[in-house]
């Protein structure tokens, strides 16, 4: 299963990749996350639905003096949103904008 999702909130310099990473690890998910020039974050996961349910509820966080975030979008391969040019992961990686 692969998921396309667009995080919104204060999560550009504060460590919110790293938290990504970090919990894509340790969920077993594949795949990408990177800063985008709007100040959101896109990530790619690629796993098992469980995991990545896991993963979803792993970064959807609320840390005081760190990420804040307001809200996720959530676009499933093949929908109009899922990126057109999306490649495949032999793990997950902090990709730079």
């Amino acid at each position: 299963m692969r998921i396309f999702f667009v995080v919104h909130g204060f999560v550009q310099g504060v460590g919110y990749r790293s938290l990504v990473k970090r919990a894509a690890d340790r969920n077993k998910i594949k795949g990408m996350v990177k800063n985008v020039g709007d100040g959101s974050v896109h990530i790619l996961a690629e796993g098992k639905e469980e995991d990545i349910e896991v993963f979803k509820d792993a970064i959807n966080m609320d840390i005081a003096h760190g990420p804040d975030v307001r809200g996720i979008e959530q676009f499933a391969e093949g929908d109009e949103n899922f990126p057109k040019d999306a490649k495949g992961y032999k793990s997950f990686v902090i990709e730079m904008e």
